[in-house]
């Protein structure tokens, strides 16, 4: 056992104050969610799910920076990724889209064909004008908000201690702050993947663009899926498409990855987070997830998913 629990090494305490942002975030959506059939605007999903959010992503993380001072944006990567990223970046969208397809038909079944995944139930527009503000309100904002709420602020804060830590606690708080346990493992996934990008292309920039192609095609791919579904007219040879696409796009997106980190390697470009040893990550991962104010927000997602 002493292979996979280490003796904890000596080393720094470090600050809990992320727990508290990400705490503040939880309460915001949960009451929000609890009473949003009061509010008038509820069923306008252009200016619902932009609303949801500003109050659930934006507030907390502006005070958050505000409260960790000037400077602390340039550790956020907001630079756009390079060009050599852009293969990388077209394997990581189709793996998004069809694994995160395949997983909604695993844990949803065929009824959920075309589930977009989405924070917000999506409707279709009546006119150009409706369909823009759908797609700024419905897509675009969210995504944006929701990258830099957890890409940016909490990888940047749990990956002093290791990549790994900053993975699976942004990826895990991802998938609890939606309060949808029938699409959990889809958050999840996406989570991961999109932290990986992140790494991968050192760009912030990188998984907004990801994440917004994933939510304006959520908008309008039901009915594409439907007929392909159709058109294939069996079970068995529509999901053999999708879980193609998914193998080919991951096996295409690691070999970008290596190739991208070897290329660092090369360059003698050095990455902190790859060098933390075994046993300091495993105990830091302890920490973060025996944090009070982390340990509340899985009891809030817990809550939600009987609640809400």
């Amino acid at each position: 056992m002493s292979k996979w629990i280490p003796e904890r090494p000596p080393y720094k305490k470090e600050r809990r104050t992320v727990g508290f942002m990400a705490l503040a975030a939880f309460l915001l959506l949960f009451f929000y969610r609890l009473f949003a059939d009061r509010l008038p605007f509820a069923s306008v999903t252009w200016l619902n799910a932009p609303v949801v959010a500003c109050v659930a992503f934006l507030l907390p993380a502006l005070a958050y920076v505000c409260f960790r001072g000037n400077g602390y944006t340039a550790a956020l990567r907001l630079h756009f990724p390079r060009g050599r990223c852009t293969p990388l970046m077209i394997a990581a969208f189709f793996a998004l889209f069809s694994g995160c397809l395949l997983l909604s038909l695993l844990t949803g079944g065929m009824e959920t064909l075309g589930n977009s995944v989405l924070s917000f139930d999506t409707s279709q527009p009546e006119g150009a004008f409706e369909a823009f503000l759908l797609l700024i309100g419905g897509a675009i904002l969210p995504a944006l908000l929701e990258e830099f709420f957890f890409r940016g602020i909490i990888a940047v804060e749990y990956e002093r201690r290791g990549a790994f830590r900053a993975v699976l606690m942004s990826a895990l708080l991802f998938a609890l702050l939606h309060f949808d346990i029938s699409n959990l493992l889809s958050y999840l996934y996406a989570g991961v993947l999109l932290c990986l990008v992140l790494y991968a292309t050192n760009s912030l920039w990188a998984t907004v663009i990801l994440h917004v192609l994933y939510n304006v095609l959520s908008l309008v791919a039901q009915r594409y899926l439907n007929a392909l579904y159709e058109y294939t007219g069996t079970v068995q040879l529509f999901l053999f498409i999708f879980v193609v696409m998914l193998l080919a796009s991951l096996l295409f997106f690691c070999r970008a990855c290596a190739r991208i980190y070897r290329m660092r390697d090369e360059q003698g470009i050095q990455d902190p987070r790859r060098a933390v040893p075994y046993n300091v990550q495993f105990h830091t991962v302890l920490d973060a997830l025996s944090d009070p104010a982390i340990i509340l927000c899985f009891a809030l997602s817990i809550a939600g998913f009987v609640m809400l």
